[in-house]
C-alpha cells in the first residue's frame, strides 16, 4: 500500500486570504452608484472562507507547520468571527496579536513577503477596530490595505504553488 504525505495547505490558504481581501477591498474602494451592497453578503463569505481557512489551520498543523498552523488558526478565527459581527475591541486585539506574529516571522526569518502579509493582516484588523470609535471615514484606507494584503497573498500562492518558478522574496 502507497504511504500519502501531508502536502503543504499553505498556497491554499493564501488564495483563501486573497478572496477575502479582495471582497473586503472592492467593499470599501467601489462607491456602489445604484447597486445595492448587501453586508449581510459579505458577512456570509468572511464566516464561510474563516472556516475554510480553520481547515487549512489543521492541515498545517497535520504537516507540521508550528507557524502556519498558529497563524492560518488566527487569521481563521478573525475572518469567521468578522463574519459573524466581531466587535471594534476583539479587532484591535486581533490586530495586536498579528503585530506579535510579525515579530515570530522576522525572529523565524520566514519570507519577507509572508511578513508584509501579516503587516497587511494586523493592519486590518487595526484599521477595522479603530472605525469603531472614530468619526471619521477609513473606509479607503481599510480598502487600500484590505488589496495589498490580497495582492501580496496571490503572489505568494502562486509562488509556492509554483515551487519556485516565481520568486518567494
Amino acid at each position: 500500500m502507497a504511504e500519502c504525505k501531508n502536502l503543504d495547505p499553505t498556497a491554499l490558504g493564501l488564495f483563501l486570504v486573497a478572496i477575502v481581501s479582495f471582497a473586503l477591498a472592492l467593499a470599501n474602494l467601489i462607491e456602489p452608484s445604484g447597486a445595492t451592497f448587501e453586508p449581510l453578503h459579505l458577512a456570509s463569505v468572511f464566516s464561510f472562507i474563516g472556516i475554510l481557512i480553520l481547515f487549512v489551520a489543521y492541515f498545517a498543523y497535520k504537516a507540521e507547520s508550528q507557524f502556519g498552523f498558529t497563524v492560518f488558526a488566527l487569521v481563521g478565527a478573525g475572518v469567521a468571527l468578522t463574519g459573524m459581527g466581531m466587535g471594534s475591541w476583539e479587532n484591535i486585539v486581533f490586530g495586536i496579536i498579528f503585530v506579535l506574529t510579525i515579530i515570530w516571522s522576522i525572529l523565524a526569518k520566514t519570507p519577507k513577503n509572508l511578513t508584509l502579509i501579516l503587516v497587511t493582516t494586523a493592519l486590518v484588523f487595526l484599521v477595522v477596530g479603530f472605525m469603531g470609535f472614530t468619526d471619521g471615514d477609513l473606509s479607503k484606507v481599510l480598502g487600500f490595505v484590505a488589496l495589498l494584503n490580497g495582492i501580496l497573498a496571490v503572489y505568494l500562492a502562486f509562488a509556492l504553488a509554483l515551487e519556485n518558478k516565481i520568486p518567494v522574496f
